[in-house]
């Protein structure tokens, strides 16, 4: 089906100038009341059926967006997995029997709203939790620190002790030839050149250096002098190209000059040691070639199974009762004391606070402010499989981050290894044909032997970078660095909407999780973030259900904590970043995070993780500007004067009143209602599964775009 249908030309499929070819005509509102809920990923309780024409034709654009836009059968697909080896939630859960009162009702059972319920049913509330019984089917990649710190180090499969990014020149200590401007005149080239200035510290990194090669007996592959925090010398005897005389290679060797100054530190150093499965020595991010930025933060991988168990052993625990079903229906009663929520098959419940965190798609029945800027969406297409050459290309030992490289065009199959600056247009900066190009990066975690999770990933664009541009950029930067898939184990479509505008406060449902919009607008991140506020939503929840008072006045009580003005200030300085990234090539975007890793760690990680307030935000904005080169400069100065996203920023920092209900679209419905089967959306990260929804809104204006014949009503994700 085609609104406004126009010619999709090939420069679009190649991610070329593909903001321009599905941007919306206009921004749209959202009128109908709706609900929303979490992140995970579920079966669906019965098939998907297909969207009528008006129905579809009625959704605005940023719904349209949040359930997967043209994509979303690949984001059905995705969602629909399953897995054998995690047990049914109904085997885990004592049973809701059709009929039952509770106080309160979780809609959704990702992540999110798993472990609301358990955080609900531990303040001594009866909690029941209604959705689709289905697995967790998506990879989840979180940092460290940040998930130990909510008890959830246990369910980490994988662990990276360093992360490292390719953003910036001159961060390393070890200068070639090249990098002099008399690269032509050498015979042989060593990738490191080390240099001591302190007592008994001799010159040259090895004893060959000092021509006494033939006396060694032993060789360490790596050599580290500390001069400044996060300034590493060290190479390999593989990048000497002297790898075949190594008798013993030692994959990291210490050098201190100041306390507590290591690179290299293991789960060991954060009293985990003896949970790790793996280990992973170092985490890369490549956005040039041989620009190498380690950003010196531990990163995950989560292992979907056991963060499963985990959550629903905490609600079987807690109490919590379950029922697997969809739900069709939202009606507050007359004198507003309670909801009554109908479910698929004719069940009906009843609930004094009713939260949906079943994804983004059940924003069909909320309410949202005006004024935003649209939704925007990540994008990443993934495989993990058996691969040969891995090894040769990346450091299996290590996290690879972000590899903004261009290898993924204009290079021979093999050539990505052996470019130089000057030689090939895609060495050095590899800026090449790149200034219309929609950017993305490699995103690869090692799993052991020659298993590898490797994931093209566009960080955020408006529209949707495709996932067909995503596997043939992977495929081709794959086949670019000479690695070869030998099997697929699994095939990923992460989609992850951001961004958009927020739920307004004087809803009779709440929401949680991606569903409410708690994911990180400028990065995707939205799993420790839930995990980390269900704790306080579940405070909120009890507290105001023992003031007493209407559906209504507990829903807005529960709102008003999860979207206060201090976090409503925070996502608006979140989205004009998102905002930004939409907005830059490849050039501008390498020069963004040269900028932001340079900052100090304290600002840079308190982005990240959405844990920086309103105020300290400004301070961060400050010192990126203080820090940034003119071009970043000007932009950042030209986005804050004429991008909408710059209003809306300005706007809600000056906004006077803590109320979340200012200039919205509304409905004077007070029922939420469903005709279509449940169908969760979904994405790497995801949370959510359980309503079921249509919707009567307002009419979408004109989109200049392909719509899906049918539309996914469940979930959606984030990392």
């Amino acid at each position: 089906m085609l609104l406004n249908p126009t010619k999709i030309s090939a420069r679009h499929l190649n991610g070329t100038n593909a903001r321009k070819a599905f941007r919306p005509a206009t921004p749209s509102k959202c009128g109908s009341r709706r609900i929303s809920s979490a992140k995970a990923v579920a079966e669906p309780a019965v098939a998907p059926a297909a969207a009528p024409a008006a129905e579809v034709a009625s959704l605005d654009y940023n719904q349209l967006v949040r359930e997967g836009h043209y994509e979303a059968p690949l984001v059905q697909e995705q969602a629909s997995k399953q897995d054998s080896k995690q047990p049914a939630i109904a085997s885990l859960l004592p049973a809701l029997a059709p009929g039952s009162s509770v106080d309160a009702l979780v809609v959704g059972c990702g992540p999110a709203g798993i472990y609301l319920a358990a955080q609900l049913a531990e303040k001594g509330l009866k909690v029941g939790l209604v959705g689709p019984d289905g697995p967790f089917v998506n990879n989840y990649g979180v940092w460290v620190d940040e998930f130990k710190a909510l008890g959830m180090g246990g369910t980490l499969e994988r662990e990276f002790s360093e992360t490292f990014c390719y953003f910036q020149e001159k961060k390393e200590v070890g200068s070639s030839g090249e990098a002099l401007g008399m690269g032509g005149t050498l015979e042989r080239e060593f990738s490191e050149t080390f240099c001591y200035f302190q007592e008994k510290k001799e010159v040259g990194s090895s004893g060959e250096a000092l021509g006494m090669g033939g006396t060694l007996e032993r060789e360490f592959s790596e050599t580290f002098c500390y001069f400044q925090e996060k300034k590493e010398v060290g190479s390999s005897g593989e990048a000497l190209g002297m790898g075949g005389t190594l008798e013993r290679e030692f994959s990291e060797t210490f050098c201190y000059f100041q306390e507590k100054k290591e690179v290299g530190s293991s789960g060991e150093a954060l009293g985990m040691g003896g949970t790790l499965e793996r280990e992973f020595s170092q985490t890369f991010c490549y956005f040039q070639e041989n620009k190498e930025t380690r950003v010196g933060r531990a990163y995950g991988r989560v292992s979907r199974r056991l963060l499963r168990e985990h959550l629903l052993k905490l609600a079987a625990a807690a109490g919590v009762q379950y029922m697997a079903a969809a739900v069709e229906d939202i009606q507050v009663a007359g004198d507003g004391a309670t909801a009554t929520v109908t479910c698929s098959g004719g069940a009906a419940l009843s609930s004094r606070l009713v939260t949906l965190a079943s994804g983004q798609a059940a924003g069909r029945f909320l309410r949202y402010e005006d004024g935003a800027p649209t939704v925007a969406a990540q994008t990443a297409y993934g495989i993990e499989a058996e691969v040969q050459g891995y090894h040769e290309a990346y450091d299996s030992s290590s996290m690879l981050f972000m590899d903004y490289r261009r290898h993924h065009s204009g290079l021979w199959d093999g050539a990505a290894r052996h470019l130089e600056p000057g030689l090939h247009p895609n060495a050095g900066e590899g800026l090449w044909g790149s200034s219309e190009e929609v950017p993305s990066f490699l995103y690869a975690m090692p799993l052991g032997g020659n298993r590898v999770f490797l994931e093209e990933t566009c960080l955020v664009a408006k529209p949707a970078l495709p996932f067909a541009v995503l596997k043939r950029r992977l495929e081709r930067r794959l086949a670019a660095m000479n690695v070869k898939v030998n099997k697929v184990h699994e095939e990923e479509w992460s989609y992850i909407p951001v961004g958009g505008p927020l739920p307004v406060g004087d809803q009779p449902c709440t929401a949680f999780g991606a569903a409410a919009n708690l994911v990180h607008p400028a990065t995707g991140f939205s799993v420790s973030r839930s995990l980390r506020q269900a704790p306080e939503f579940a405070a909120a929840a009890a507290a105001a259900l023992a003031a007493g008072g209407s559906v209504q006045q507990v829903s807005s009580a529960v709102w008003q904590q999860l979207w206060s003005k201090e976090r409503r200030q925070q996502a608006a300085f979140h989205v004009f970043g998102m905002e930004l990234l939409t907005q830059l090539d490849l050039a501008a975007t390498n020069d963004f995070f040269k900028t932001f890793f340079a900052l100090p760690n304290y600002y840079w990680r308190g982005f990240l993780g959405s844990n920086l307030s309103s105020v300290q935000l400004l301070v961060f904005a400050f010192l990126t500007f203080l820090y940034a080169p003119v071009g970043i400069k000007a932009k950042l100065v030209s986005h804050l004067i004429t991008d909408p996203a710059g209003k809306y920023l300005i706007d809600r920092y000056l906004a006077q009143d803590d109320s979340s209900s200012t200039t919205i679209t509304s409905s004077s419905s007070s029922s939420i209602s469903s005709q279509s089967a449940a169908a969760p959306s979904s994405s790497s990260n995801a949370e959510g599964n359980g309503v079921s929804a249509s919707s009567n809104g307002s009419s979408a204006p004109e989109q200049e775009a392909v719509l899906p014949a049918a539309v996914a009503a469940d979930a959606s994700s984030s990392r």
